[in-house]
């Protein structure tokens, strides 16, 4: 007879099977690479989170006015909160699961967005991640913004759609062009599926706000399918 290992055993597995992992091949902070975790507490206080008078849309520092250039010409349905600035040792962590899957990373990136989700006081139906180009996946393996985001709506307890958007046109990377090029890089090059996302509040998230191009347009497209509204949450903001 084939044995099955019941559902509390494989827990207990699955559980030893990790402390065993990291015994022999103990967990660097992604931040500072220091042995014994994933994050330290070291550079969790070092993490800059934006602070003072800031942009009604997106949450970050504002010197003037009551909305920043990147949101100053969104749609009103689209909400967005990135949980830090864009600096070591966060930037670390950020490069390091873009290049490396780390699903202990991911979920770390994934309770920061959490307790930003709370504190909004949104309230959405299902999460979506910022799809990769395929030829990034094929090169990778995997996106890391997919890990974050299956993290985020297992602690959530909401739905997870990982087919529900998807780049329609290859783009080139976003990397070395100013904000007006990348917004031109990435328009019309996403579209979503309207038996998903119809009537529906999404939380989209991705790594990484830079100009906000990527972002936007993955917002515009769920609303042009029907989606009630957006609310945008990325780990970093440049």
């Amino acid at each position: 007879m084939k044995r099955t290992i019941a559902q509390g055993d494989r827990g207990w597995f699955t559980y030893w099977l990790k402390q065993t992992i990291d015994l022999i091949f103990p967990p660097r902070c992604a931040g500072c690479n220091v042995t014994g975790k994933v994050w330290c507490e070291e550079c969790n206080n070092r993490i800059s989170v934006p602070k003072g008078r800031s942009c009604t849309a997106c949450g970050f520092p504002l010197q003037t006015g009551i909305i920043c250039p990147i949101c100053e010409d969104w749609p009103n349905r689209i909400h967005v909160r990135p949980f830090a600035h864009y600096k070591k040792p966060l930037s670390s962590a950020i490069l390091k699961l873009k290049y490396r899957s780390d699903q202990a990373l991911a979920n770390e990136m994934a309770s920061w967005l959490v307790s930003v989700y709370h504190r909004t006081g949104w309230k959405a139906d299902c999460v979506i991640p910022v799809p990769l180009a395929d030829v990034r996946l094929r090169q990778r393996g995997y996106n890391q913004v997919t890990l974050i985001a299956t993290s985020f709506a297992k602690e959530l307890k909401l739905h997870l759609f990982t087919n529900a958007l998807e780049r329609v046109r290859e783009t080139q990377s976003q990397v070395g062009l100013d904000r007006q090029e990348r917004h031109v890089n990435v328009e019309g090059a996403f579209r979503a599926d309207s038996r998903i996302v119809q009537g529906q509040s999404i939380v989209l998230i991705d790594d990484l706000l830079t100009s906000g191009a990527t972002l936007k347009n993955c917002a515009i497209a769920l609303l042009n399918e029907g989606a009630a509204q957006v609310f945008c949450l990325t780990v970093g903001r440049a």
